[in-house]
């Protein structure tokens, strides 16, 4: 049982093994007390310290749950001890001996056989890439410039294994703690913006000035050939840089920023002299650092000499003011300097806000991509026994979904999820999984596309055939589709160009209609089946298989619904290419009825018949029918009636206008109606208003004699006649009221004649 206690080494939390922290730290006291008479010493052994922290920290990340004191013994060995260096003379003064035992020594080894296991690793020293052709070079003991070049002459081919072998096969680091590996950083000490262009010189062993002119050429580009820009020219002339290439400067630029972003800086020693190849040990760490010292205390005398040519003379303050700048000047000077540093900030801040902007957002776009394509592949599932075949086509299109597809977008809301939850970072085996699960899923794609593009890779030879009409000679032909055949439709499922399928057949729509004129007075109609296969044999098998039936009842012509494709047979693109030939003079119809399943597929500008390989293949046009343009043909829409004239076809009217002309004459019936019998009714307003008049100027000269005879019956009969009197007056009165009542009636009649009319007027 050992004790573990946990440590906080150069910012690093490191679980390690008691033993192991004494051994660490009698190291770290050997290290001071080597380093104690040299320049920047502290220097020194903060680098060496970081790199035993950065080798722990991989220890860990392999997947040991402790710093052990083996662990520690072999990093110790790999950076190197101060008794190892001190006697590096003694070595020196025996090199000859040494020599001489050693070739004896290789002698014996070579004559008693290899006595270790060779395995294959990626040379990290050596590499340009990946490291993949240097280390298959030591691998059998050849130049790595060979297997450089036979790469390249192969490159199509081997593109994808190089990927696969930098994936799988390990570094040579590996072999060793701390072994000697090659890894891109960005160099700080000689950069002039961001330290890019100094990394990958460093990196790739060129001169600096090469890897800027290249970024600059694109800026170049876009200059000289300023003068063909305008406002539309990105997205019209073909002589317009494009964005995304290295020969437009935005896309230089968006390079650079990207890689500012992504490449970490070369920071300790240790990052220094991996980014060249060298192996970090005390020695290169020591030489890295007084190098760095001595670059720096260069600058610091250029700084000083350039600073001495602006300061003030010395006048009479003395010597010591003419050396050392004043208060107000040093005040100065760091005011600048805090100014520059930042607004150089801000503008990192921003450009690295923006960039992290586009990455989010290609990433959002890519994972619904992604989705998007894995819900619509895996909802082709049901359709794969009519469309691939048997055996590994069939894994492959299952390994593509779930490998290629489904992996990534897996592994990318993983990510976000445990960003957003603050989680760390997976295991690197969690890792490792889905970086290989996704390269498998790469293999299974390409042999996925290339096993159904050889499927689709040849077509067949056409042959076209006539259908002899039960009645040619008709004025009016009319295509329509044939009614719904009486088989069950599983129709939960319905994607271009299938319509329905049950557990047998699938019923595709590949039909397309030419409309020509015809040389007789008859109508005629011809087609051509056409389908693709592996061989031009299976193509013209599979074409000669199709079965569309087309049947005429006086004026109207049936076609079927669809081209049966069963499990055996295959759907290899079968379609069929109708001909009818229309006389001068007489009228046709494609109708838009009954086509709600068949959806009959008309080219506007001519008929191609789409037998060239959409998977990437056979591209020669052998025949007629395969051109793009048809200048035979004439473009036509459905539901409309053509008459053919010699110069083409005629519009003559279509079902929407027939419909809208129908309505708009019922609504001309409608009005014309509602005019009339509002004229009527006010015609019988009038009447009724002159009958009124007359009628209450009549009641109104009775009630005026009634008024006279009452007056002269008064005077003439006061006395004994009185009773009489009062009699005639109740009689005359009982009268009276009548003919008001009449008049009342009549007016109460004209109000309501006047307000129907007002209801219906409104």
């Amino acid at each position: 049982m050992k004790k573990v206690i946990n440590i906080n080494f150069q910012g690093r939390i490191l679980p390690i093994e008691e033993m192991a922290y004494e051994n660490l730290k009698q190291y770290i006291e050997s290290l001071r007390a080597y380093f104690e008479q040299e320049e920047g010493k502290d220097e020194i052994i903060n680098d060496i310290e970081c790199r035993v922290a950065e080798l722990c920290e991989d220890r860990l990340k392999k997947g040991a749950v402790c710093i052990t004191s083996e662990d520690i013994e072999l990093i110790i060995t790999s950076i190197g001890r101060p008794a190892d260096f001190e006697a590096q003379d003694g070595f020196e003064a025996n090199s000859n001996t040494n020599a001489n035992a050693g070739q004896t020594f290789s002698n014996t080894q070579q004559n008693a056989g290899p006595t270790y296991h060779k395995r294959l690793y990626r040379d990290e020293q050596n590499k340009v890439l990946g490291g993949v052709c240097s280390g298959i070079a030591n691998y059998f003991n050849v130049d790595p410039l060979v297997v450089r070049i036979l790469w390249i002459l192969l490159a199509g081919v081997n593109l994808l294994a190089y990927l696969i072998l930098w994936i799988a096969v390990p570094s040579s680091s590996v072999k060793e703690v701390g072994g000697v590996r090659k890894r891109l950083f960005r160099d700080i000490d000689h950069k002039i913006i961001g330290g890019v262009c100094a990394g990958l010189s460093k990196y790739f062993g060129v001169r600096v000035g090469v890897i800027r002119i290249l970024f600059l050429i694109p800026t170049i580009v876009l200059v000289t050939n300023w003068n063909h820009f305008h406002l539309f020219q990105f997205w019209e002339f073909d002589d317009f840089s494009n964005f995304m290439g290295l020969t437009f400067s935005p896309g230089a630029v968006f390079l650079y920023i990207v890689l500012w972003l992504v490449l970490p800086e070369a920071k300790t020693s240790a990052d220094k002299l991996e980014m060249v190849g060298e192996k970090v040990d005390i020695n290169s760490i020591k030489n890295t650092i007084q190098t760095d010292m001595e670059g720096f205390s260069k600058r610091a005398q250029t700084w000083s000499s350039s600073f001495d040519k602006y300061k003030k003379p010395s006048g009479e303050n003395g010597p010591n003011n003419a050396s050392n700048p004043t208060p107000n000047e040093q005040a100065a000077l760091e005011q600048r300097k805090g100014c520059m540093y930042y607004f150089s900030k801000t503008i990192t801040i921003l450009m690295k806000a923006f960039v992290y902007f586009i990455l989010g957002i290609i990433t959002i776009s890519v994972l619904a991509a992604l989705f998007g394509i894995g819900v619509a592949t895996t909802g082709l599932l049901p359709l794969k026994k009519f469309i691939l075949e048997e055996g590994l086509q069939t894994w492959a299109f299952i390994g593509t979904i779930l490998l290629f597809i489904w992996v990534p977008v897996v592994a990318i809301v993983t990510s976000i999820v445990r960003k957003i939850a603050g989680f760390k970072k997976a295991n690197i085996w969690v890792r490792s999984s889905f970086i290989a699960l996704w390269s498998l899923g790469w293999v299974c794609l390409f042999y996925f596309m290339s096993s159904l593009g050889n499927s689709f890779s040849k077509h067949n030879q056409p042959n076209e055939q006539a259908i002899v009409l039960a009645n040619p000679a008709v004025d009016y032909l009319e295509v329509t589709a044939s009614p719904k055949m009486k088989y069950y439709e599983q129709r939960w499922f319905n994607i271009e160009p299938f319509q329905v399928f049950n557990d047998d057949t699938v019923r595709v729509r590949n039909l397309k209609i030419r409309i020509v004129q015809s040389k007789t007075d008859s109508f005629e109609v011809k087609y051509v089946t056409m389908s693709n296969g592996k061989s031009i044999s299976e193509a013209n098998m599979l074409a000669q298989k199709i079965n569309f039936s087309v049947t005429q009842q006086d004026s109207i012509l049936m076609l079927d619904r669809g081209i049966a494709i069963t499990k055996t047979d295959k759907f290899r693109n079968q379609h069929v290419i109708m001909t009818i030939a229309v006389p001068v003079g007489k009228r046709f119809k494609i109708t838009n009825k009954g086509w709600s399943q068949t959806n009959i597929r008309v080219n506007s500008r001519g008929i191609h018949s789409e037998t060239m390989n959409h998977f990437g293949g056979d591209d020669i046009w052998v025949d007629e029918w395969n051109e793009n343009w048809d200048n035979e043909s004439y473009s036509y829409d459905r539901g409309v009636e053509y008459k053919m004239t010699k110069d083409g076809l005629e519009r003559i009217k279509s079902e929407f206008d027939e419909d809208e002309v129908d309505d708009y004459q019922t609504e001309d019936g409608n009005i014309d109606e509602m005019e009339q019998q509002l004229e009527k009714l006010k015609r019988d307003r009038e009447n009724l208003e002159q009958d009124l008049e007359k009628t209450r100027a009549q009641k109104v000269q009775e009630l005026e004699k009634i008024d006279r005879a009452l007056e002269e019956k008064k005077a003439e009969k006061k006395g004994a006649k009185k009773e009489a009197e009062m009699k005639k007056t109740q009689q005359i009165a009982v009268g009276a009221p009548t003919g008001l009542s009449k008049v009342a009636a009549v007016a109460q009649k004209a109000e309501d004649l006047h307000l129907l009319i007002q209801r219906f007027t409104y």
